[in-house]
């Protein structure tokens, strides 16, 4: 075995995960897959090894797929989920394929010639393309929230960031950079795409869009109905919403002890209500960091939604409650609220009706900031929208 084969062997696998719309279960097993196996997630694609692709359909994907695979430095191994049933395996493939000296070789030697033929002519053929690396985000004085973790995704004509000039609020001609948020994002709600003109790190436009399978199920929706305990499904909803918040916010510690409980509350384990779990809740309730870096963003009225107003901690600490609530009332195994499911969805059709004018004015990590307080479930709302036309389209009869 030589030297390369060895060291080959030596570096735990970074998979960078994408989620086509309608994948939440498959995201949540490649989490669960991932712990399981002591690897980690990675935030950008230049230090990613594994890419994963979840869901069958990846037609809604597939320009910032490709885009994210040529920035993924070689040794590289691509895997696309449709069933978790096979997730174990290709993941062990996946990790081979990172030990197979003679295709790495190869491969390199293709990127490496594409990139110096794409360099050279100075083209992309890409319509979208999505920047995972494209920089740490750092908000300063942020203690042990480190916003390295918060790199933002761009989707751009051509693949090059276009740039313009604008007046600013002083009247000075600036380059504005325009800019999307998602679709194919860490920690970023599936299926949504935040369109944005930037002026330094200023937004001054931006526009949404929520791309979502004409027909297709919602994960939570389904969890509900077939649980015995649906108060618990809730629960894990909010403390998902809630990890991928805190990830965002760069606290990943405790973002993987919300994700763990999160898989608890679903498994309807009695270890939900195990000290640690408790001592997170406190630890992240009494944080005056996290209340700091986050207070006064996104902030709605009394005309919003019940579920959305407040500003971004707010809704987070609601997030908490919700699971507080769930771990107190553990034995208690009621009727489904039928309300739930149709709050989610009309939910997340406020976010994304909402999300343009509080994003203008903000720097572009409180942005990001602002996005995931709301982690609105599109997977939901596309369901019960469908599910709404399907007697209008004469398909129940």
């Amino acid at each position: 075995m030589d030297l390369t084969a060895v060291l080959l062997r030596l570096p735990v696998p970074r998979i960078f995960v994408v989620s086509a719309p309608g994948s939440s279960a498959l995201r949540l097993a490649i989490e669960r897959e991932t712990r399981a196996r002591g690897w980690v997630e990675a935030l950008t694609p230049a230090n990613t090894d594994i890419l994963v692709v979840c869901g069958g359909d990846g037609s809604f994907l597939a320009d910032s797929t490709e885009q994210i695979w040529r920035q993924v430095p070689c040794p590289r191994a691509y895997v696309q989920v449709t069933t978790a049933r096979t997730l174990a395996q290709q993941l062990d493939d996946a990790q081979a394929a990172l030990r197979d000296v003679a295709a790495l070789r190869e491969d390199a030697e293709r990127h490496e010639h594409f990139h110096d033929r794409e360099t050279g002519g100075h083209e992309m053929d890409m319509g979208g393309t999505d920047h995972g690396d494209m920089g740490d985000m750092d908000r300063g004085g942020m203690g042990d929230m480190d916003h390295g973790d918060m790199s933002m995704s761009m989707d751009v004509p051509g693949g090059i960031p276009m740039a313009d000039r604008g007046s600013d609020r002083d009247g000075l001609k600036l380059d504005r950079l325009h800019v999307a948020l998602g679709p194919a994002l860490p920690d970023w709600p599936t299926g949504l795409i935040v369109r944005l003109v930037l002026q330094g790190d200023v937004v001054q436009e931006a526009e949404t869009e929520a791309i979502g399978l004409p027909v297709g199920s919602s994960f939570w929706l389904e969890a509900e109905r077939d649980a015995l305990d649906p108060i618990r499904v809730h629960a894990a909803a909010a403390a998902d919403s809630l990890q991928r918040f805190l990830s965002v916010a760069g606290w990943r510690s405790a973002a993987m002890t919300g994700r763990l409980l999160r898989d608890e509350l679903l498994a309807s384990a009695p270890s939900t209500a195990h000290p640690r779990f408790v001592r997170w809740m406190r630890t992240v309730r009494r944080s005056h960091t996290l209340r700091w870096s986050i207070s006064g963003l996104g902030e709605l009225g009394p005309d919003a939604p019940v579920g959305l107003r407040g500003d971004a901690y707010s809704r987070s600490m609601r997030w908490l409650d919700e699971i507080a609530a769930a771990i107190k009332a553990r034995d208690a195994d009621g009727p489904a609220d039928a309300t739930w499911g149709s709050q989610r969805a009309e939910g997340a059709r406020a976010v994304v009706r909402m999300l343009p004018s509080l994003l203008i004015g903000q720097e572009f990590a409180g942005g990001r900031l602002i996005v995931a307080s709301f982690d609105p479930d599109l997977e939901t709302l596309h369901e019960l929208d469908a599910s709404a036309r399907m007697p209008a389209d004469g398909s129940g009869s």
